[in-house]
This record gives C-alpha cells, structure tokens and sequence, in this order.
C-alpha cells in the first residue's frame, strides 16, 4: 500500500471514531442527566475530552497527505509524528486524572434513579470505546501510523475508565461504594506507564530515530548479498509520519560503469523496499574503491585443483574451481560440477547462473558469448581474458591481474 493510500485509510479511521465518539458522548450525557448519575456524566465529559484527540488525529494526517511544498521539500508528514507525541500527553493526563479518583474513591450514592438504566448504558459504553480501541490499532498498525496507534492506546485506557463507571453504579446498586478504587488504582499506574512509552516512542521519532534495530539488520544483510557490492559504508533510515526515507553509501570496483551503478542502486533500494513497506525516497551514495577480496571462477577440465588444465569454452566445461583470494592470499578453494556441461541450448547461461549462486566476482576465461557476458556483467563479475600460453589454474593465479578485462562479447 503506498503512502498515500495508507493515509486516506488513515483519515478515515479516525473520521469513524471521531463521530462514533461524539455519539458516544451525547448518549452517556443525556442518560447521566435523566437518571441522576454524576460519574456516568462525569464519564460523558471525559469522553467529549477524547473527541479532540481523535480529531487531532484526523487533522495530523489531514496535513500529513498535503503534497510537499518550499518550505516542506520533505512533505508534511511529520504532522502525524506530532500529533501522536500530543495523544501520549492525553494518555499521560488519563492516567494521573485515574490515579486522582482511586485515592478519592468514585461517588456511587444512592441518588442514582434508573440505576438499570445507567449500568446498561455504562455496559454498552464499555463495549463501543473497546470496538473503537480494536479498530484504530488494527487500521494503525496495518498503515503503521505512530498517531493512530497511539490514539488507539488512548482509547484502550478508556475502557477501564468506562469499566471503573460499571463497577461504581454496580457498587451503588449493591450498596457498596468503594469497591473500585484499587482497581483504579492499579489501572491508572499501567495507563501511566504507556503513555511513557508512546511519548517516548513520538520524541525519538521527532529527533529522526530508528527504534528498530532488528529490521535495520535484516536491510544491512540484504544490501550485503548484493552481487558487485565490496562493502556497505553506513545506512540510515528515518521515519517520517508513515513514511521513510533513507540514505547508504556503498563501496564498488573503481571501474564499475554508470549503468551498473544505476543497477547496484536499485538493488539497493529494492533490498529496503523488502523491508519497508512506505519507503519514501533513498539516496544511494557509490564510492569507487580498489577491490581487494576476489572470489575467482575457472572453468576447468578436471578436479586437480590448482594443477587442473583450463577449458576453452564456458559452456562446455565439465568443471568451475572458485578460488578465494583475500589481499593476494588464497584463503580457500572448491571444484564444483558443471551439470549442464553436454547441454544442448544455453549451456552457457547456465554455466553462468552457477557462477552467480556461488558469488564469484572475477571470471577468467578464454572465449565469452555474448548473452553469458551480458549476464556477468549485469551481475557485477568482472571478466578477465585468459591469454594463449596459459594452460593450467595455476598459471592463471598467478598472473590474472595482470589480465585484460572482457568489455564486449566475443564471437
């Protein structure tokens, strides 16, 4: 879903639970007038309250969906991040507000009329701000919207307001008027501490934080697998409202062309994209470095490995010996199979594809067709010319820098 659909689904999440709320509000306020309830009146004007948090919500992503504009080259989508910083406050202002009224106790006299009235109302209060709660984050989280997440904690905490009105008329149809205050007690303290988090959560995000490290991690080793990438230098990725926009730079051989810096950077940004869902924009940074790590491809007649005599043709070869080369040292080798070495059509490519999966970087070869050079090079595998005199692997370790790079088919 991109940015902006998520943000018209947004807009109108909260549309609904602003109306719903205003409803809601009306309803407890006309049956707290009739049947003489003052908590249930009490809890109409906490709700009215929580009208204005879930319109700042429709507001902030309101302004969030406004395209960008001079000032705002980054688009207004910060908006939301605000509002949900001032829905954490809210939540914050509930639960001292909570915490006030289980020290005082509710007041649950008997002056309460329609007692059955009230309960039910208090019931169907309980029921409606729950559905609201379930709502909000279930449409927050799908959009990952920090403010409607953050609105829907709100109304999450007022669930327990509405439950501690249940148990007040409860206790004064029972005769008993303090049995909620414990339990508003211990509610208001675990309010308390969520409106902690989510503030927490919205200031971090303000000041361009990443809060997780485990999907920044998953990008990081992404981006790493990349064929013809030697190293990520840095990552960053910020939030911004529903969006995210990110930076990497990232090292390549010095003599990689335009056209394969353009691929390696959509690469790139495809191996965020896996991960984040409303990625924005990413800035890919190519620095040219001198590579020094190789994993070179032969394609080789036998298993002998390093006495193993070269084959002349990239498709037919029965075998490919990878050698690993660290600053000019072997650090490790292997023989693998050529098991489409007698095939008939594009044996070739399919020599190729073998050269891709086990990550080589370097080919040395004698004679290259033009659809297997086009497949190296697209995959950043540098093509070196194996030159006649040459016959074994390890000739050609021993002087293959010293080779000329492939850089138009052969025939």
């Amino acid at each position: 879903m991109i940015a902006q659909e998520s943000l018209k689904l947004g807009i109108k999440a909260s549309r609904n639970a602003t109306l719903a709320l205003a409803f809601l509000a009306f309803v407890k306020g006309a049956v707290g007038i009739y049947s003489g309830s003052t908590v249930l009146i009490a809890d109409a004007v906490h709700t009215g309250l929580d009208i204005f948090a879930s319109l700042a919500v429709w507001i902030g992503l309101k302004i969030s969906l406004k395209s960008s504009g001079k000032h705002f080259p980054y688009g207004y989508y910060k908006a939301e991040n605000i509002i949900a910083l001032f829905v954490s406050l809210l939540i914050l202002f509930s639960g001292v507000e909570l915490l006030k009224e289980g020290f005082t106790g509710v007041n649950t006299t008997s002056q309460i009329e329609f007692q059955g009235l009230a309960l039910v109302t208090a019931v169907f209060s309980v029921l409606t701000i729950y559905g609201l709660s379930i709502y909000k984050r279930n449409i927050g989280t799908r959009i990952n919207s920090q403010s409607l997440i953050a609105d829907a904690m709100h109304s999450y905490t007022d669930v327990f307001s509405s439950m501690i009105v249940v148990v007040a008329v409860l206790g004064s149809m029972l005769g008993i008027s303090k049995l909620d205050s414990f339990g508003t007690i211990v509610i208001s303290l675990l309010i308390f501490k969520m409106g902690v988090e989510s503030a927490r959560d919205s200031m971090l995000t303000l000041m361009d934080a990443w809060l997780d490290e485990e999907e920044s991690e998953r990008i990081k080793k992404d981006i790493r697998n990349i064929p013809g990438l030697i190293k990520l230098e840095d990552l960053k990725l910020r939030k911004s409202g529903l969006v995210v926009f990110g930076e990497a730079t990232v090292e390549v051989e010095g003599e990689t062309d335009l056209k394969r810096v353009e691929l390696l950077s959509e690469e790139v940004k495809t191996a965020v994209r896996k991960e984040v869902e409303n990625l924005e924009h990413i800035v890919v940074n190519v620095k040219p470095v001198q590579r020094k790590n190789f994993r070179l491809a032969l394609p080789v007649f036998d298993r002998n490995g390093f006495q193993a005599k070269l084959s002349g043709h990239l498709g037919k070869t029965p075998y490919f010996l990878f050698v690993d080369l660290e600053e000019g040292r072997i650090e490790n080798w292997e023989v693998f199979e050529n098991q489409f070495f007698n095939s008939d059509k594009k044996g070739g490519m399919k020599a190729v594809d073998l050269i891709i999966r086990e990550k080589a970087n370097v080919l040395a070869v004698k004679t290259v067709g033009e659809g297997p050079y086009y497949m190296l090079r697209d995959n950043f595998v540098k093509i070196l010319q194996i030159p006649d005199g040459v016959d074994t692997a390890r000739e050609v370790l021993d002087r293959f820098q010293n080779f000329e790079e492939i850089t138009t088919p052969m025939k």
